[in-house]
């Protein structure tokens, strides 16, 4: 089992690391494991020149990393051996891998830090909040695949440990997925609102017995649309479901996929079940 989360985990990380080189254009990219003592090591890393990086081991509350750490929020400097923020233990090693600029993200999976994101330049550019906020988007994709990652060794876990325990097939979590929706639409008839919330809290408990928490918020309205979308219907279909206009379903639709990165409706449905929004 902990061959296996070790293999997950590292490639969600490796995949954050390339896709954010790729989105911010900048060079560096790193990954620090949290370790048992609390200190940090750089287990992954993309675009560093030299050596002296990889693999190094952070005391706690040291440097950019270690600071992050201890403080839990985001840390940005322009010139690393001069910032007045960090202390400066790495400085050797930050000017043999000729880095000047640095921004550092914690990864915090259920309350508790998982390592930190870096991004770095060798060159004299401040990043600015652009790429601060680049890199903290990222983290937070990559503590939904951290997380989703754990809940399905949970669950994997208890199926293996239940003596009729199986995997539903697709016609089964279809089933799910039509109840799941047809609550949700139930729900908003309901005029009793101590009913409703009952109801509601019922889909959320469709979602997954170990559900991820979101950190996309989504309004109830939206979860209706993509519930409707999930079953394949169209606009139109769903306004009709729904009680509501069409051009009203296109609005909350479009304000989904902005909320979740995507592009289509469909990337919006998929997006929404990896963080445990919908079965």
């Amino acid at each position: 089992m902990d061959s296996q989360r070790t293999k997950d985990d590292e490639e969600a990380i490796r995949t954050a690391l390339s896709s954010l080189r790729t989105a911010t254009g900048i060079p560096v990219t790193m990954f620090a494991t949290v370790l048992p003592d609390n200190r940090l090591q750089i287990s992954a890393w993309v675009g560093l020149r030299t050596p002296a990086l990889q693999n190094l081991v952070i005391d706690h509350g040291c440097g950019v990393g270690g600071r992050v750490v201890t403080t839990r929020r985001p840390v940005g400097v322009s010139d690393y051996t001069r910032a007045n923020v960090i202390s400066h233990e790495y400085d050797n090693v930050i000017q043999d891998e000729g880095l000047f600029s640095l921004v550092a993200v914690p990864v915090i999976v259920h309350r508790e830090i998982r390592g930190v994101l870096y991004v770095g330049v060798h060159s004299p550019v401040r990043l600015g909040d652009k790429v601060i906020e680049e890199v903290t988007m990222t983290a937070r994709t990559l503590e939904q695949e951290l997380a989703i990652n754990c809940a399905v060794r949970r669950s994997e876990g208890g199926r293996a440990g239940a003596k009729s325990g199986r995997i539903m097939n697709g016609a089964e979590w279809e089933q799910i997925r039509s109840t799941h929706s047809k609550l949700r639409m139930l729900a908003n008839r309901v005029e009793d609102e101590s009913l409703r919330l009952e109801l509601e809290e019922l889909c959320d408990q469709m979602v997954t017995p170990v559900r991820v928490k979101q950190t996309t918020k989504l309004s109830a309205r939206e979860l209706d649309v993509l519930a409707c979308v999930a079953l394949g219907h169209t606009n139109v279909e769903a306004a009709e479901e729904m009680g509501i206009g069409a051009e009203t379903v296109k609005s909350y639709l479009r304000s989904v996929m902005r909320k979740l990165g995507a592009h289509t409706r469909y990337e919006a449905v998929n997006a929404a079940r990896r963080i445990g929004a919908l079965p």
